[in-house]
């Protein structure tokens, strides 16, 4: 069932539209590069930036000048948002995130490295590490980067966040009712990530995916366990 047909989703749903028609009036002049060392958008790119966000999600000027003053300041860096470590309340980085995905697009699109071995266990473009991965082919596993979209796979059993290798500290949690996803969870640092496989993994996007199993993240969070990266828009924390 896809997340359009789950009513529960239908404030998300909405959000992630609101999200999409941002990102199609945004057009950067600055193509951006992780390996200049770029962290954040060039002050040409600001206003856009602002008046996308302005007219695809309905912020008006004065509720924006906060975060406007402080992108012409440098005060802001998107790079920081791929760290758990950072104490950022969850309703700025919701803001931060939405703005920043164009950002980190443009990462992906300079440096074009879909399909590698995530060496590391974190996303070759931007070093995020991933909340989501898909079950393909000869039982490997493709993750997915929530922040610029980058594509590559990883070791199939085994925690992304720590390079924790050990099954024993590797837990499944599932949902009834719910075939093709889980949640791979990691007892040694907190953390998890969904897992999709079957069709539900054939006929979605890796943003529908995510929304749609939104329950699930509940469920998972409720024990006890934490994602790195946001949910396309732009959540972390559901319990």
């Amino acid at each position: 069932m896809s997340s359009e047909l789950r009513p529960y989703l239908k404030e998300v749903n909405d959000l992630y539209k609101k999200i999409c028609e941002f990102e199609s009036r945004v057009s950067l002049k600055y193509s951006y590069s992780p390996v200049e060392g770029a962290y954040r958008y060039i002050k040409e790119d600001i206003d856009a930036v602002m008046d996308a966000l302005s007219e695809g999600l309905d912020f008006t000027a004065v509720e924006l000048e906060g975060l406007n003053e402080a992108m012409h300041a440098d005060r802001i860096d998107f790079m920081c948002m791929r760290s758990d470590k950072e104490e950022i309340p969850e309703d700025e980085f919701q803001l931060l995130y939405i703005m920043s995905r164009p950002f980190f697009k443009s990462l992906k699109n300079v440096m074009n490295m879909d399909n590698m071995f995530w060496r590391d266990g974190k996303c070759p473009v931007c070093s995020a590490v991933p909340a989501l991965s898909l079950l393909v082919k000869e039982s490997q596993r493709k993750y997915f980067c929530s922040f610029c979209g980058t594509e590559g796979y990883y070791m199939r059993i085994g925690c992304p966040g720590c390079l924790n290798e050990n099954p024993r500290d590797i837990t499944i949690i599932t949902l009834e009712g719910e075939e093709g996803m889980r949640a791979d969870t990691c007892e040694k640092c907190k953390t998890y990530y969904k897992t999709f496989e079957g069709p539900m993994a054939d006929d979605h996007s890796p943003d529908s995916l995510d929304i749609m199993s939104i329950p699930l993240d509940i469920v998972v969070q409720e024990k006890g366990f934490h994602r790195y990266s946001p949910n396309p828009v732009g959540i972390r924390r559901m319990s």
